[in-house]
């Protein structure tokens, strides 16, 4: 009974109230810092929508001209600290890399919500193009930050130029996740449609049929458990054309570029190449 009630009271953190669906703490693995990777990097800071300041990281390519600059927006527990290194080979392959952190996450003050941690994606996107690089931004998005990703570049579109857009383990709905995450569980079945009720799709996606002509490539590893390739499939199916799917056999949730994949990393930049 003891165990249930804990599961019960998780499973409502985390899908029942949006207030309570970021994780920046934990589970908080160690700290990295990219000097320990002889990385040269330039700490950012810039202003969100709400006057608080976002911090994040430039890497910038170690052969310029860059040959592109990357926008990361990381995925829900911990911060930069640890989620920089899934995308760390990228200046070596001649692209600027920039990362941030949604407030509350890391050193950046505040508490996260839908609200400003969507503002904090516009901002980053507009930092950088006004900074760094006013040239055609490549955006990848993973987990969570997938869906703040697809959403920020929907909001940009508009205004600033995008050479793609990549979302790698994500989703489209967050009542949608909710609801697959309370059905994992036979005895939070019966919940599954307080989760329905309680999440917001307010700041999710919307209208993602007018991201065209802007190439999108979908990414899922296929023994994801975190989040079921079936949303991959469902984000593929929903978007419109120019698209592109990999499903990753061996991927599992946030690695399908990281560690020994260094196939998987060719196969991104030979992509990149093509879009030229």
């Amino acid at each position: 009974m003891l165990r249930f009630s804990r599961l019960l009271i998780l499973s409502l953190s985390l899908t029942g109230c949006m207030s309570l669906l970021y994780a920046p703490r934990i589970p908080m693995r160690k700290i990295y810092d990219p000097q320990q990777l002889n990385m040269n990097f330039e700490n950012i800071e810039f202003d969100n929508a709400d006057g608080t300041r976002v911090s994040a990281w430039w890497f910038p390519a170690k052969k310029q001209p860059a040959k592109g600059t990357f926008v990361f927006f990381h995925g829900n527990g911990e911060n930069m600290t640890t989620h920089f290194l899934a995308l760390s080979w990228l200046p070596d392959a001649g692209y600027n890399y920039f990362i941030f952190d949604y407030p509350g996450y890391g050193v950046s003050p505040g508490v996260p919500s839908p609200d400003n941690v969507l503002s904090a994606g516009i901002a980053a996107i507009q930092w950088v193009h006004d900074n760094k690089d006013p040239s055609p931004l490549i955006v990848y998005g993973q987990s969570l930050g997938g869906n703040i990703a697809h959403r920020s570049v929907l909001d940009l579109k508009d205004k600033i130029s995008f050479r793609c857009l990549i979302l790698d383990g994500t989703f489209l709905s967050y009542r949608g996740i909710a609801r697959e995450k309370f059905s994992e569980h036979w005895f939070l079945w019966p919940l599954q449609p307080i989760a329905w009720l309680l999440m917001s799709d307010t700041y999710a996606p919307k209208e993602i049929d007018k991201r065209a002509p802007i190439p999108l490539l979908v990414v899922h590893g296929m023994k994801d458990k975190v989040v079921d390739p079936e949303f991959g499939d469902e984000l593929f199916t929903k978007a419109p054309d120019p698209k592109l799917q990999w499903k990753i056999e061996n991927g599992h949730h946030g690695d399908n570029f990281f560690g020994a994949n260094e196939q998987n990393r060719q196969r991104l930049l030979d992509y990149l190449a093509g879009l030229n």
